[in-house]
């Protein structure tokens, strides 16, 4: 196991009453809380995810459905405040190169994806419009947007991603379509997914949850200086076995900075190139940045306001700095149209019942199973 200096035993006797961790682990579960998917629209987007791989198993020469994704990797954020933006199923099929003979690199014609793509879209769009009236598919440059505009009571309205993936003849994993480029790019979206929700158990739920920590701040500014598989890359590569979860973060933080800074972080399935990143001195910087904050709070874990004033600027939407709730809560409050009230801990609000808004439910199990 990775030893990061300014870890301590989360079995130390000077941890406060009532815990077996320390403050700096309290609060992260609490801003797992916030930013963990409704219940009813995780199931929802597995459901329409299922109805979208349905449409396209009948697709001319489709040898393979199969799941990809955030969802399918338990490490999908949907936090309390932002809930009408929807969740996203990320899904793909695997054409037979065989069928699709004109089609990709490994043919004699080379022929780029676009016709193939169109055809998708029309042959999947027929076939859910009998369950989904308004439903529309955009191409994107590398998948079919599919939008159901069929919200749930809560608002929220999840989109699923299609990936018309063609067989490789002599490599793994698949030709993934380059819309704008018009040309086919190597990919194994299948084993990303093998690989963030293979066993031990114990090492998967980990590595989720610190996955979703460092998405969460890497999305506090509005253009995140990685993508979010960079993040997942991560995650792959440097949680271990018996981490706790602060000390999987760290190593995920802390020594994704150092790898980043002597190279472009590569594909965990070894079929793609590296992974780009449009500023990396600033996407080192902010890995930096993150680490040194979350270092100094298990310096200080029996500290709560020590704690939370070195955390909140990595969440600031979700760590409360002066009792009360925290701006994710207040703001979700809000609009479920429920009232705000002072007390002694600062601000704070009741959640309400009919939107099946939950801002305060324990944290559960997410990201423990494959989606």
């Amino acid at each position: 196991m990775t030893n990061l200096p300014g870890l301590r035993s989360y079995s130390s006797p000077d941890m406060h009453e009532g815990s077996s961790m320390g403050f700096t682990a309290d609060i992260l579960a609490d801003v797992r809380r916030q930013i963990t998917p409704d219940d009813a629209a995780l199931k929802e987007a597995r459901q329409r995810r299922d109805a979208t791989l349905a449409a396209a198993g009948g697709f001319e020469g489709v040898l393979e459905t199969f799941s990809s994704g955030s969802i399918a990797h338990g490490t999908a954020n949907c936090p309390i405040h932002l809930r009408d933006k929807g969740l996203d199923a990320d899904c793909g099929v695997r054409l037979d190169r065989r069928f699709h003979r004109t089609l990709g690199p490994d043919s004699d014609q080379e022929e780029g994806p676009g016709g193939v793509v169109e055809r998708l879209r029309v042959h999947v769009r027929s076939r859910l419009k009998a369950d989904y009236p308004d439903v529309a598919i955009t191409i994107t440059k590398r998948a079919l947007l599919v939008r159901f505009h069929s919200p749930l009571p809560t608002g929220e309205d999840p989109s699923a991603d299609l990936v018309a993936g063609l067989e490789r003849k002599d490599a793994p994993g698949l030709w993934i379509p380059n819309t704008e480029r018009e040309r086919w790019d190597p990919s194994h979206p299948q084993r990303h997914t093998e690989m963030l929700t293979a066993d031990p158990k114990e090492v998967r739920v980990t590595r989720a949850r610190a996955i979703r920590l460092a998405k969460a701040e890497n999305k506090r500014t509005a253009t995140g200086p990685l993508c979010s598989f960079n993040i997942e890359a991560f995650g792959l590569m440097f949680v271990e076995g018996a981490m706790a979860e602060p000390e999987a973060l760290l190593a995920l933080w802390s020594q994704g900075a150092k790898d980043l800074r002597r190279r472009l972080t590569p594909d965990p399935a070894k079929v793609s190139g590296a992974i780009k990143v449009a500023d990396r001195d600033r996407a080192v910087h902010r890995l930096e940045v993150a680490a040194g904050a979350l270092k100094d709070a298990l310096e200080h874990d029996d500290d709560e306001p020590y704690v939370r004033k070195a955390l909140a600027p990595l969440w600031p939407d979700y760590v409360a700095t002066a009792g009360g709730d925290s701006k994710a809560r207040i703001a979700a409050t809000v609009r479920a149209g429920e009232s705000l009230s002072f007390g002694r801990t600062g601000l704070s609000g009741s959640p309400a019942a009919s939107t099946g808004v939950a801002l305060t439910k324990r944290p559960r199990s997410y990201g423990d199973a494959a989606g």
